[in-house]
């Protein structure tokens, strides 16, 4: 990602997400991480700049090419923006495949079958079956199904957004286990969250984003909290 520029929220962004590595976004709120996230999928317009997924030129901003490209997005809200509650563990899972499933027009009922209890054995998504309503599975296994709907479409960049909101302490550690695990397989993983310890925990590199800018980058190894809130908040 070279020189993002959206007016007023973000002015000149690069940086660069390499394949098996996560980087964690730090910024207080407002200060820009999301919108470059919320870019790099083609939500957001840009003014300038130039994005490249899997070496590959994002020439038209907007999420289809995005994931065609291999992205894929996990929103802070996921009952709203990143899950159909109507819809089954199934349906939900193959949303973004349903092309690639169907054949004349039909979904392809056994290899949709499929692929989802793959992907609730790899992801290890509790409910009691593929079939079960997505609204009934608590915040961590709903959070496994939007992970695997973009896994399942084969995405080589995640861009997570609090991927771990409102989950509890065992789904949290779960989710942490999760994104490391996907990174030792050689996908890429851009990651925002508001708790420091989180990103610390994920992150092979922390950027931090304060007024649409890069301001600082450490490695987890390095950084503490008071390190990153400095640079957050402009002091020292």
């Amino acid at each position: 990602m070279q020189n993002l520029k959206s007016p007023g929220k973000l002015e000149g962004v690069s940086l660069e997400v390499r394949e098996g590595e996560v980087v964690g976004l730090a910024g207080l709120m407002g200060s820009g991480r999301t919108e470059i996230v919320s870019a790099v999928f083609g939500l957001d317009p840009l003014a300038e700049g130039r994005i490249e997924i899997n070496g590959r030129n994002l020439k038209r901003y907007s999420p289809r090419n995005a994931l065609r490209l291999g992205a894929g997005f996990v929103p802070e809200d996921r009952k709203r923006q990143g899950l159909v509650l109507s819809m089954n563990c199934k349906e939900n899972l193959t949303l973004a495949i349903l092309k690639r499933l169907s054949a004349l027009g039909f979904i392809r009922g056994l290899r949709e079958r499929l692929l989802a209890k793959d992907y609730f054995q790899k992801l290890n998504i509790r409910a009691p079956s593929i079939h079960t309503g997505v609204s009934s599975l608590s915040g961590g296994n709903q959070q496994k199904v939007i992970l695997a709907r973009w896994l399942a479409a084969g995405g080589r960049l995640l861009l997570l957004d609090e991927p771990t909101r409102g989950v509890d302490v065992g789904a949290k550690a779960e989710i942490h286990s999760l994104i490391r695990q996907l990174a030792s397989q050689g996908i890429a993983v851009l990651a925002i969250s508001s708790e420091l310890p989180e990103l610390m925990a994920i992150s092979d590199r922390i950027l931090v984003v304060r007024n649409g800018r890069i301001v600082g980058e450490q490695t987890s190894a390095e950084c503490t909290e008071e390190s990153l809130m400095t640079l957050m908040a402009g002091a020292g």
